[in-house]
Order: structure tokens, then sequence, then C-alpha cells
């Protein structure tokens, strides 16, 4: 699990010093954090997440104070950040509001089955024609293989679910 000393030293090493205790990405740039399973963090006893709390306080404040350094506040500038999660529950966690309010938030609910099989049958066919230099035995497979892929990655997502003590990477379609 990422720790918040992880965290604080990841966003530290990606930027510069520019003046005091004002840190940024290059002059002139703007840079981008995109956190994925924002929600992963393990909730502590008193129902926080600390790695969590610390990118709320350095995107409301501009900022976080030194987990090494007590009272000492860096300034960070220059930055945005985008976060990605799936549905809490089922052993996976929310984030706190106060976290949640610095985000606009999408939901993008999972196509239907035929809207999958459509996509990915077209890649698949596109991909193993006899253009490609595929054997025709081949092309024909390959539109048979992306429901019986769909099958299985529906079958696996249902049976291996995730909780923060045992995480393992969720097979999405991604």
């Amino acid at each position: 699990a990422t720790t918040p000393l992880m965290f604080q030293r990841t966003v530290e090493s990606y930027v510069d010093k520019r003046m005091g205790n004002v840190y940024g990405p290059q002059a002139g740039k703007t840079m981008t954090v995109f956190i994925d399973d924002i929600s992963m963090p393990i909730v502590n006893e008193w129902g926080d997440q600390v790695t969590n709390e610390i990118l709320r306080q350095l995107i409301e404040q501009n900022g976080f104070y030194s987990l090494e350094k007590p009272g000492e506040f860096t300034h960070i500038v220059d930055m945005q950040f985008i976060a990605a999660m799936i549905h809490p529950g089922g052993g996976r966690n929310d984030i706190p509001q106060r976290l949640k309010r610095q985000f606009a938030i999408f939901n993008c609910t999972l196509s239907s089955n035929i809207s999958i099989d459509k996509i990915f049958g077209v890649i698949a066919v596109g991909h193993f024609c006899k253009q490609r230099r595929f054997t025709e035995e081949v092309a024909a497979l390959a539109a048979q293989l992306v429901p019986i892929t769909r099958k299985l990655w529906q079958l696996v997502k249902v049976k291996m679910l995730p909780t923060p003590a045992k995480f393992h990477y969720v097979f999405n379609l991604r």
C-alpha cells in the first residue's frame, strides 16, 4: 500500500525548487498528476485514509507539511490532479467527502455485451486479416475469440474480488 511518506516523496521527486520553500514543475510548465485507484489506501482505526488526507491538503493548500521536519510547510505550485477509482463496496473503500469535493466526478458505466463484442470484434477481425498475412482459419477464429474472452473476463471479475488487505489488479476493459 502507498504510505503517506511514499506519496510525499514521489511528488517531491518530480518537482524543482523555485524559491524558498516553493516547488513546482519546470518554470512555465504545469504538471498533471494521475492517481489510479485513489480509494486503495487502507482506512485507519479512526476512519481516515492518511495518504488521501495528504493529497487533499496538497490540493486545497497547494502544499503539505513535511513528515520529516514537523512544522515546515512545502508549497507546491502549477499542479493539477486527475484520479480514478472503482465503485466502493465489495471490499473496496470510498474516499472521504473532503477529498471527493476536489474533483469533478464522472461515472462511466460498462457497455453492454453486444457493444463490447462489436467494438473488440471489429478490432480483432481488422487485426487478424488476410492482408496482414493471417490464414483464413485464424481470421475466422478472431470473431469467435472476442465473446469467449469477454465471458472469461466476466467470470474472473466475479470470482476474484479485491480487498484492501489482499488486492490485485482488477481486470477491466481499460
